[in-house]
């Protein structure tokens, strides 16, 4: 299993192989006109073994089509389902999808399709699930074998980050689900993918459906995402909902988030400790924290939520930290949110047991350094590291594999690259180029050279020589890059992007983290980093969450400062909700600063929304389709 699939939690290999035994159940012992015959061992697909995959196969040779090809199908699925993927995508690939029935060819399709998947190729797969022969046959397929390959496409899209067509799959899904396992997985899928779009969209999408069923859906989703400032109050908002659509889905199948909301309210610390810096060099960074949570801790207090008491303890002094987190402890916390200085959580990391739950806020040691499973601390933070990783997962899956990357020589992008370079070889793609600079680099040699225009050129002056003729020559950029990952701050990207165009790669797929965009929409400047893909914090898209409003009114943060208030507001966010991250590794915290998972290690995996600069302005994605954002004005940011 590859290194993508181990690192997403809805990852469609386990989901697939899960909803197999349909497919094989489906695959009954193949007949022909000429009543051939061979061994009936499709039964139940439990007591599928190797054994009888091969015995299909072997005896398949024998058969005419179409009984050949439909052994193969039945040999193909019990070997997945098995673990034995190579021998049944070999088994898959033989099969001629021609000699197959309507219903024999989704069964087909999906066994394959998840196969392909397995091996991270997920646009064949998407190719092969999605061909026009299942589009114009669903209504003569069984029930029992649509749902699991519409399952595997929802599974897909929703990894590939085409949020609409997965939505528009769960719909469909809905109407066939007839059991309750199989009504819940699909009401949770449909919530993980609701749950990406930002609050505007969701609310942009409630007011405007003319489908009163999924009218409802933007609206819990909007729920989920507005209301997490306190729990208290995301209860309150839940049952309200209930009340005005008794007969949804979504009460009778709550998504599992949803279940655990009352449990985690009979949980919550009443006294919390947060433990800063107010003063000395981390100082700023540490009151702008602190001021984002405080802002979370009063929109709930304004709403009428039940609010913990908040003790807060300054860091940057000379006393020892050991001492003032005892304080903390002797004072009643019940919960300690910090400290931020990289020294201190590694103490706390060192310590065998600590007396209450810790949220730090900020990763000790390098990335990658090795972490203790714990139950009493959690590592939050704004790491670059998750960001890099983040592009280098969405750029393979979007079928990139050849990688040119140019990061700035600073502390930052060095460990950028350092994580997306690491992930982007666990993956199986391939770095052809990666070049560093300055502030004070040539941006048109930077780019010129690594594109290997000079060579070009001179391949040019010795074709002149040699032929003596008049030539017709364009200078062409090296072919063995598909992707590029820039790694740079807003003015230095507005220097590199327009030097792809110059250099003949205007069409070459650019990705970079949020750090390519200032925080302020400048469409002047920024149209020089039009169609740049970027991880993007959602609260940019977030102008109408309660807490962003509130800290926007009293403090109008400038954009670097901005990340620290909504890292303060997020831990508000998550810290009561540690105990369902820790039983569940499935759910999230859809926070400010992204959406928020709780890896084996103890610390807090951050994935963000995608955006891309269109008319010099970012626009949130939702469809992998063409690549473009959606068109709807209210996700835009003016």
């Amino acid at each position: 299993m590859s290194a993508l699939h181990r690192r997403i939690p809805f990852i469609i290999h386990s989901l697939a192989a899960g909803a197999l035994a349909l497919s094989v159940a489906g695959c009954q012992t193949p007949s022909s006109e000429r009543n051939a015959q061979i061994p009936n061992d499709s039964g139940n697909i439990a007591t599928a073994n190797r054994q009888n995959a091969i015995r299909l196969l072997n005896s398949a040779r024998e058969l005419p089509s179409p009984a050949k090809d439909q052994a193969q199908l039945q040999a193909a699925a019990i070997l997945y389902t098995l673990g034995d993927n190579a021998t049944a995508r070999q088994a898959a690939s033989a099969i001629d999808a021609e000699q197959l029935t309507d219903a024999e060819y989704a069964r087909y399709a999906h066994v394959y399709g998840s196969a392909l998947a397995a091996d991270d190729e997920f646009f064949t797969a998407l190719d092969l699930i999605s061909a026009p022969r299942l589009e114009q046959a669903w209504y003569q397929i069984p029930a029992e074998v649509a749902l699991p390959l519409r399952n595997l496409r929802a599974d897909l899209w929703n990894l590939m980050g085409d949020i609409d067509s997965g939505i528009a799959e769960r719909q469909r899904i809905a109407t066939l689900a007839r059991e309750d396992d199989a009504i819940r997985r699909n009401n949770d899928g449909l919530w993980q993918l609701l749950t990406q779009l930002p609050s505007s969209e969701l609310r942009h999408r409630a007011d405007d459906s003319l489908d009163s069923k999924m009218r409802a859906w933007y609206q819990l989703a909007l729920l989920g995402r507005d209301t997490q400032a306190d729990i208290s109050t995301q209860l309150t908002a839940l049952s309200r909902w209930r009340q005005q659509w008794p007969g949804h889905t979504a009460v009778s199948h709550p998504p599992q988030a949803l279940q655990l909301l009352e449990h985690l309210a009979s949980q919550r610390a009443q006294n919390v400790a947060l433990l800063l810096p107010l003063s000395g060099p981390l100082g700023s960074a540490g009151r702008a924290i602190r001021d984002g949570f405080m802002a979370a801790y009063y929109s709930a207090l304004d709403a009428g939520a039940p609010t913990p008491q908040v003790q807060v303890y300054n860091t940057g002094t000379e006393q020892p930290f050991d001492e003032i987190y005892q304080t903390a402890i002797n004072n009643g916390a019940q919960a300690i949110v910090g400290p931020l200085d990289k020294d201190k959580v590694a103490n706390l990391l060192a310590t065998e047991k600590l007396p209450v739950p810790t949220l730090a806020l900020n990763y000790a040691g390098d990335w990658g350094d090795s972490a203790r499973l714990t139950d009493d601390l959690v590592q939050f933070g704004l790491a670059i590291e998750d960001e890099a990783r983040q592009v280098a997962q969405q750029a393979y899956r979007l079928g990139h594999r050849q990688a040119m990357i140019l990061a700035p020589e600073s502390s930052w992008g060095q460990r950028g690259l350092e994580a997306f370079t690491e992930e982007w070889n666990s993956l199986g793609g391939t770095i052809s180029i990666s070049r560093n600079y300055t502030d004070n680099s040539n941006f048109s040699q930077l780019v010129s050279d690594a594109l290997l225009i000079p060579e070009s050129k001179n391949r040019e002056a010795e074709l002149r020589r040699k032929l003596a003729a008049p030539l017709k020559f364009t200078p062409r950029r090296r072919g063995d890059v598909d992707m590029l990952f820039v790694l740079a701050q807003p003015q230095q990207a507005r220097q590199i992007k327009p030097m792809l165009s110059f250099f003949y790669a205007g069409a070459l797929p650019v990705f970079s983290t949020s750090q390519v965009f200032a925080g302020n929409v400048d469409p002047q400047r920024d149209r020089d980093i039009n169609g740049v893909r970027f991880t993007a914090l959602p609260w940019l898209f977030e102008d109408d969450n309660q807490t962003k409003r509130n800290i926007v009114k009293r403090a109008n943060p400038s954009p670097a400062f901005a990340r620290l208030y909504a890292l303060g507001a997020d831990a508000f966010r998550l810290y009561p909700r540690l105990p369902m991250l820790r039983q569940f590794p499935n759910q999230r915290v859809y926070g400010l600063t992204g959406s928020l998972s709780l890896a084996a290690d103890g610390r807090i995996v951050r994935e963000q929304i995608w955006a891309k600069i269109d008319d010099g302005k970012p626009v949130p994605i939702t469809t992998s389709a063409s690549g473009t954002p959606i068109s709807d004005s209210s996700a835009r940011i003016d």
